[in-house]
């Protein structure tokens, strides 16, 4: 369900997305109301779910996570009940950046960052096994980050 944003939740958003430190000054000046209302704002889209968290984005290279991969699942069953025990599987791997449930050949989409391939390996042959559900998996290596991001434009 989507929530009716105004002019300035949306101008609000687009520059949080942009850079989550802003002063609240900042973001005031920028969409022209006082610090009290830019506030105000920003508690309640977190209190309605609209932000769901504040982060620092690392880059994965630099802390020592040189691989990255792409990788669609293919589930053994396709139920309810091992869909969800799968889903929480994934949440709980520090590795697993993203986990989409998706349409198509493959019922599950991860993007899992690794130290190196070994790294890599241990994570598919622990966690990607007939035990949990997995019938069939291919690993795509992302070799450049042309762009990586998070923001929706809001406009």
């Amino acid at each position: 369900m989507s929530q009716t944003l105004d002019d300035t939740d949306k101008a609000i958003l687009n520059l949080l997305q942009d850079d989550a430190t802003l002063p609240l000054k900042t973001v005031a000046e920028y969409v022209h109301v006082s610090i009290a209302t830019a506030q105000r704002r920003i508690q309640a889209l977190i209190d309605s779910g609209v932000i769901t968290k504040q982060v620092a984005i690392v880059n994965p290279n630099k802390v020592g996570y040189g691989l990255t991969a792409i990788v669609m699942i293919e589930m053994e069953r396709s139920n309810t009940s091992m869909q969800h025990r799968f889903e929480r599987l994934m949440n709980a791997q520090p590795q697993v950046m993203s986990c989409y449930e998706v349409s198509g050949d493959f019922d599950f989409l991860l993007m899992v960052n690794a130290k190196n391939m070994i790294d890599y390996h241990q994570f598919t042959r622990s966690l990607l096994t007939h035990e949990n559900n997995v019938r069939n998996f291919k690993s795509q290596f992302v070799m450049n980050f042309t762009k990586s991001g998070t923001k929706i434009m809001l406009d």
